[in-house]
């Protein structure tokens, strides 16, 4: 079953340290999953710009909640955002870039 969210209904956090993650990978698809990856590198290269940054829908206990950020790397496991924190990418549910 298909969800669709609306970005700019959805909460903001301003640190990751705010919210509880889920444990499990919030997507359950092998092409969503190549989507969400796809679009992290996009959003990587693109938020190296001065005034554009990237929006991370995440999913949390609490439902889902977002964060405005640069994003400064992303590998197999975790996306590098401002101020060194790191985003577990199975907690990731979608990416856009403001």
């Amino acid at each position: 079953m298909q969800v669709v969210i609306n970005v700019r209904e959805i909460e903001s956090v301003h640190d990751i340290t705010e919210v509880k993650l889920l444990p499990e990978d919030v997507l359950t698809t092998f092409e969503d999953k190549c989507v969400r990856r796809v679009n992290l590198d996009k959003a990587a290269t693109l938020t190296k710009g001065k005034d554009i940054k990237a929006v991370l829908v995440l999913k949390t206990l609490n439902g889902y909640k977002k964060i405005e950020t640069k994003i400064l790397g992303v590998d197999n496991k975790y996306v590098w955002i401002e101020n060194k924190k790191l985003v577990p990418i199975q907690a990731i549910y979608a990416v856009d870039i403001n």
